[in-house]
C-alpha cells in the first residue's frame, strides 16, 4: 500500500500528477521525472491506493506445513472508484528474519462476483482447512483511516510502508 501523510491526515493515492505525470515530493513540489514501472517482485507497494479508493478484503492461507517459515499465500483486494476491484496475490515467507515475497500476480480489474469463486478455488485446490484460512473483510469500514487502524490493531500492516 502506498499511503501519504498530508497535514497529519492520511490519504492513500499514487504520488503522480495526473496532468503531467510528474512525481510529487513530500513538500508538494513537482519533479519532472517519469515514474518507472517496477517489476512486481521488486515493488514494495503491492497495492497503490488512489484518492477515493478503499481496501476491500484480504485473504490469508497459512498451511500447517509452512508455519515454521511463516509461509502464507495472500490475496489482497481494493475497491476502485468505479466499483470494480483490483487484486494482488503472492507468496509470503520469512527467511532468516527477512520477509520475502514471490510469485506476485496482479489482476487490474475484477468484479466482486468473480472474486469469491477465485478464493473458493484456491481453498479447494490447496485443501485448505478452516484453521489455515483467514478472511479480513475491510469493506465494513467507511474510511481508509478506519481500515488502516483496524489493520494496525490486528498487526496486519507493516507501518514502514505507510507514508
Amino acid at each position: 500500500m502506498f499511503l501519504r501523510n498530508d497535514f497529519k491526515k492520511h490519504y492513500l493515492y499514487e504520488e503522480t500528477d495526473p496532468k503531467s505525470d510528474a512525481i510529487l515530493d513530500m513538500k508538494m513540489r513537482l519533479k519532472n521525472v517519469k515514474p518507472k514501472k517496477s517489476h512486481p517482485e521488486h515493488d514494495q507497494y503491492l497495492l497503490r491506493i488512489r484518492k477515493g479508493e478503499r481496501l476491500y478484503k484480504f485473504y490469508y492461507f497459512r498451511p500447517i506445513a509452512g508455519r515454521r517459515e511463516h509461509f502464507e499465500y495472500r490475496i489482497l483486494t481494493k475497491e476502485k472508484t468505479n466499483g470494480m476491484l483490483e487484486m494482488v496475490s503472492y507468496n509470503f515467507k520469512i527467511i532468516s528474519s527477512v520477509p520475502q515475497k514471490s510469485s506476485i500476480t496482479r489482476v487490474p480489474e475484477i468484479s466482486k462476483e468473480q472474486l469469491e469463486p477465485i478464493v473458493q478455488n484456491v481453498v479447494r485446490k490447496t485443501n485448505t482447512s478452516p484453521d489455515e484460512f483467514e478472511e479480513l473483510d475491510l469493506s465494513r469500514f467507511a474510511t481508509i483511516d478506519a481500515q488502516l487502524e483496524f489493520l494496525k490493531q490486528h498487526d496486519r500492516v507493516d507501518t514502514m510502508y505507510i507514508m
